[in-house]
């Protein structure tokens, strides 16, 4: 297919239909002023604003989340603002629960919708000091201002979500909407973005109206047009920057409808995966009830400091994984799972005085040497023993004082070590085979 015959074909998946739209309409006017009536209820002065990618009209036909802003005023004790939002929120919707950011709201169903009422202040100059939360109601209304291309905005996010690079949060670490947002308006257009993207090399900061006084330290940064200070980007791990411009360039080379909707991989038996997965040791342990933010960010942790573990054993880790579904997964593939009960270690060289009389010192009679110390070439050296050359033994004996995360660690006693086929389930064999196959998500 040629890039106009796909990018055609993407917009009639992507975009919404007159009906769809009248539909959502009417259903944030219920929101909206069932939302309403209960804050008049309550005594209270408050606007109650629709946010988002449905306020600006870039959101996505399949992807038709509700946020809905009370915004209190500025002196409003937070506390108050709190418990008023929540009870509104749990009148309004169903099946609610709270969650958290700066200020608790509520998410919950309308309909077929998944909603947010989200409680901030009203703040009247976007310089003033505001909250995440707070300044979201001028994205809002700065998008809706300077869009006019909104089409090209829902292109680059379902580009995005195909290669996996969609959403700020720390699950996914990748661009956020707004981001997305602005990109466009930076650069014209879906297609614009992608070859621009080639050229961000090194550091890069962009902007739509000047600089800032900020030395951010991200590679890469894009000033937030309602606030200098902050860089929209900040949430976007290099890992997934990088594999955006990489899969930009390659959608250049050979555009395919498969950037944007990447083929599902059909599963493979569980003994085939279980055949493959070689080498890998972990922990697995259920997973508790926290926000996906909270969860992520211990998870993410725990794999990091689990690796280290390994590697300050001498366990050469080829890879870290993690899998979060009913159940966590932390998983290392090492090179070796056991390795030899020694280790030469390199001490100074022989003219080196004061070095080599405090590595004598170290050395000499420690019960844990097997040979030396002695010169070789004009250098020192000892081998000894390891103290761990197993590594089950090693997680086995270190798992309680392993940082797994302020959650994660109150659930040592419920986790497990495991290994290889431990890890291989129904539920995770789409992840295993796609690890398996090991290609991008447009090549599958």
């Amino acid at each position: 297919m040629k890039d106009e015959e796909i990018i055609k074909e993407v917009l009639e998946r992507i975009v919404p239909s007159k009906e769809e739209e009248e539909e959502i309409e009417r259903a944030v006017s219920e929101i909206e002023d069932r939302i309403s009536i209960e804050a008049r209820e309550r005594g209270l002065e408050v606007e109650v604003m629709l946010v988002g990618s449905i306020a600006k009209g870039t959101y996505l036909k399949n992807s038709l989340d509700i946020d809905i802003f009370i915004l209190f005023p500025s002196g409003y004790p937070k506390d108050e603002m709190r418990d008023h939002s929540l009870d509104i929120g749990k009148e309004v919707l169903q099946d609610w629960k709270i969650q958290y950011a700066e200020h608790p709201y509520i998410r919950g169903k309308y309909g077929k919708y998944e909603v947010d009422i989200v409680p901030c202040y009203r703040i009247k100059d976007a310089s003033e000091k505001m909250s995440a939360v707070d300044r979201t109601p001028f994205h809002t209304e700065y998008i809706r201002k300077n869009l006019k291309n909104k089409n090209e905005v829902r292109l680059l996010k379902q580009f995005l979500k195909g290669i996996g690079c969609y959403g700020a949060e720390i699950k996914v670490q990748g661009f956020s909407g707004y981001l997305a947002e602005l990109l466009v308006l930076k650069y014209g257009s879906f297609r614009d973005v992608l070859k621009n993207s080639q050229n961000w090399k090194g550091k890069v900061v962009l902007s739509l109206n000047g600089t800032s006084n900020i030395s951010f330290p991200e590679r890469f940064v894009f000033i937030d047009p309602v606030d200098p200070s902050r860089n929209v980007a900040a949430a976007l791990s290099p890992q997934k920057l990088e594999f955006f411009i990489f899969a930009a360039g390659e959608y250049l080379k050979n555009p395919k409808i498969e950037f944007f909707f990447p083929r599902k991989v059909a599963p493979l038996p569980l003994n085939k995966i279980k055949e493959e997965i070689k080498d890998f040791i972990g922990i697995c342990m259920p997973r508790p009830d926290l926000i996906d933010d909270i969860l992520y960010s211990q998870v993410k942790k725990a794999t990091k400091n689990m690796e280290k573990l390994f590697q300050e054993n001498d366990f050469a880790v080829a890879e870290s994984l993690y899998y979060v579904n009913g159940r966590i997964m932390i998983m290392a593939k090492l090179k070796e799972k056991k390795i030899s009960e020694s280790k030469v270690h390199m001490g100074p060289p022989e003219n080196k005085g004061e070095h080599v009389e405090a590595f004598l010192s170290k050395w000499k009679g420690n019960h844990n040497v097997i040979k030396g110390p002695y010169l070789k070439d004009g250098r020192w050296w000892v081998e000894i023993r390891r103290e761990y050359n197993d590594a089950h033994a090693l997680l086995n004996e270190k798992m309680a004082n392993l940082n797994l995360g302020k959650d994660l660690n109150k659930l040592k006693s419920k986790a497990k070590i495991c290994e290889d086929g431990d890890f291989v389930n129904e539920e995770n064999a789409s992840f295993w085979t796609e690890y398996i196959i090991g290609k991008h998500p447009w090549e599958r």
